[in-house]
């Protein structure tokens, strides 16, 4: 599978999340008016479609304008950012410069504030109902 829509997806992004080692790997981006975003998207689909047979893992991209609920008033500092998490936990944010064969390439930063609860919303098994 490549990426997943939070919304015709949900029950299969929350069964992801609930596995032994679950991940969430989801980008915030802006495909309207971001060039970079634009640029970046399609290479992170192949990404995710050569990766989408971890079946513990969702990817996810998130537009600020069209996945605004799941954002509430978080607004990156740059775009697109990716977020990294396992089992609940952060491990990467950062801001992207390239996706890669096997991964992507990162400018690091810290935890920004306001960071929407992203695992809690989509670990949820009716979230979407």
């Amino acid at each position: 599978m490549t990426m997943l829509d939070p919304w015709r997806h949900a029950a299969d992004i929350a069964e992801r999340l609930q596995q032994p080692d679950g991940s969430l790997i989801t980008v915030l981006g802006a495909q309207a008016w971001c060039d970079k975003c634009r640029r970046l998207r399609p290479e992170f689909e192949r990404l995710a479609a050569r990766q989408g047979r971890l079946l513990n893992t969702a990817w996810l991209w998130l537009d600020l304008e069209d996945h605004a609920e799941f954002l509430g008033r978080f607004i990156p500092e740059d775009l697109p950012l990716l977020l990294h998490f396992r089992e609940g936990r952060l491990l990467e944010c950062g801001i992207v410069e390239a996706f890669e064969n096997a991964g992507w390439r990162l400018q690091p930063m810290n935890e920004p504030e306001n960071l929407p609860s992203l695992w809690a919303t989509f670990s949820m098994e009716n979230w979407a109902k």
